[in-house]
């Protein structure tokens, strides 16, 4: 979620540290204290660490980290190899991929989500505004007022949106890249078996929960996808599905074989399924696949 740096003096003699501590509480940069009391490579770089990982620094420290803790120094703190004196000098936000931002309104994202109120306090443990989100507040300011890292409720906030929104490709563009001759295409028809003996997808691989492992064990992450199901509306399952394996870049048919037939292809029959019908029963090809 973040990157972290850090700066550290370092002796395997508690008092050089204590020393070193006492420099500093007298006023003392930082980076003088390095210079006349750190034993550490890194002195030579003013006691630099680098960037790590937010975990990694997290085990460094012994504490959670957040913005707030640029600037600060900590220690002495007691490792298997000596005495650190340790300042978080920069922290870089890597902020999840979505909509939503730092600054995103909150009454924009109820707007577009309209259960982030129990989404946040079921997750996040953030409660839940009685008279709704005031006027001006942020995704920023929530997090502030409750404690919270800012980047977790963004990543909850945008991977809640990715799943509802699913990523489509229109028949057009599907025909292009058809016609591309795209090595990474893949196309895979979810339908039913007895929909596929009314209409096929020419080029699709037909999957059945017989051949489905056989079939994605054969896929690739940089394969892009394309799922082709009746009108659209079963894809967006199955993208989930194809995710939790880690195959990201799956979209589905816009608009299903059905808008395929009726803009790309009008030798593909066209079929109608009447779910009010009590004999009708859609099994998903997914529903019963190994988790």
């Amino acid at each position: 979620m973040i990157k972290v740096r850090v700066s550290q003096i370092f002796s395997p003699q508690v008092d050089d540290v204590v020393a070193a501590k006492k420099a500093l509480d007298e006023g003392t940069p930082f980076t003088e204290a390095v210079s006349n009391f750190s034993t550490c490579p890194s002195k030579e770089v003013e006691g630099d660490l680098g960037w790590m990982p937010e975990e990694n620094a997290q085990g460094l420290i012994g504490q959670a980290i957040s913005e707030s803790d640029v600037g600060k120094i900590l220690g002495p703190i007691h490792s298997p190899y000596g005495y650190h004196i340790l300042k978080v000098t920069e922290i870089e936000l890597d902020m999840p991929d979505g909509p939503f931002t730092r600054e995103t309104l909150m009454t924009e994202v109820n707007q577009q989500l309209p259960e982030v109120h129990t989404l946040l306090f079921k997750k996040l443990h953030i409660g839940m505004p009685v008279g709704g989100y005031k006027k001006g507040e942020t995704v920023n300011s929530v997090a502030e007022a409750h404690s919270k890292n800012v980047t977790e409720i963004l990543a909850l906030l945008n991977n809640e949106m990715g799943d509802q929104v699913a990523s489509l490709i229109s028949p057009e563009d599907l025909k292009g890249k058809m016609n591309s001759a795209d090595v990474n295409l893949k196309i895979l028809d979810i339908r039913e078996g007895w929909e596929n003996d009314i209409a096929k997808f020419e080029g699709a691989e037909f999957i059945t929960q017989e051949t489905v492992e056989s079939i994605l064990g054969n896929l690739k992450p940089e394969n892009e996808i394309v799922l082709i199901d009746w009108k659209g509306d079963r894809g967006p399952s199955f993208q989930k599905y194809l995710a939790e394996r880690g195959l990201h870049n799956a979209k589905t048919l816009e608009g299903g074989i059905d808008a395929w037939a009726d803009r790309i292809d009008p030798t593909v029959a066209r079929y109608e399924i009447d779910q009010e019908d009590d004999d009708y029963r859609y099994d998903d090809v997914f529903d019963d696949l190994p988790k």
